[in-house]
């Protein structure tokens, strides 16, 4: 048991640092000994857990996959109202899940899915959590057009950021994070005064699934 915990530890401190490097200074300087030093660990070590780059990736990648379903599965838990609680708990797991995801995983998670894009294969993990996703928000009472707009609004802030095509001036971001989950309750929807005239706004009811 005492071997397996620590060959379990050494594999996160590897993980550990190779997020500190390409938070710090960016992919391309994701070498192998560049993560033995951070680590400090040897060169050997670090090639006994991931003997190439694309394990160390792909391993990357579960690890943000994994962290990213824990936080969202504890938003789910902690909130009690059902109705559009999964599509709650997604956009608070997007914005507020640091305690679980990490400082870094917004950029580093980022930067290593944008470098494995020409490989299917390694980005698979993150496709298939996007689907469990969003099978999830379709499924939480809330009409799965409506939610899936939500879910949209909310990855598209992510993305933007996350590929540094975009940096949004922070109080306007928590304000956007705010008002979607305000929506997923049926709460502070748009009308015709807020979009500047025009129908009015729908009803309610329209927004739950099956109504």
């Amino acid at each position: 048991m005492g071997k397996g915990k620590t060959k379990r530890n050494t594999r996160d401190l590897i993980l550990d640092a190779a997020e500190i490097i390409v938070d710090r200074d960016g992919v391309n300087s994701l070498t192998f000994d560049a993560l033995a030093a951070e680590a400090g660990v040897s060169k050997g070590t670090t090639l006994y857990h991931f003997d190439c780059k694309e394990a160390l990736t792909s391993a990357m990648i579960e690890r943000f996959v994994a962290r990213f379903d824990t936080a969202w599965a504890d938003a789910i838990h902690e909130d009690k109202e059902t109705l559009g609680r999964k599509v709650r708990a997604y956009v608070t797991a997007t914005f507020n899940g640091e305690a679980i995801t990490g400082k870094t995983f917004d950029k580093v998670n980022g930067a290593i899915t944008a470098a494995l894009t020409n490989f299917p294969d390694r980005v698979e993990p993150v496709r298939q959590q996007g689907q469990r996703h969003q099978a999830a928000i379709e499924a939480d009472g809330l009409d799965p057009v409506f939610a899936t707009i939500i879910r949209m609004a909310n990855d598209g802030l992510w993305f933007a950021e996350s590929f540094n095509l975009m940096r949004y001036d922070p109080k306007l971001k928590q304000a956007v994070a705010e008002r979607l989950v305000s929506w997923s309750k049926l709460q502070n929807l748009p009308t015709a005064e807020t979009r500047g005239g025009g129908d009015a706004a729908p009803q309610d009811k329209k927004l739950v699934a099956g109504e």
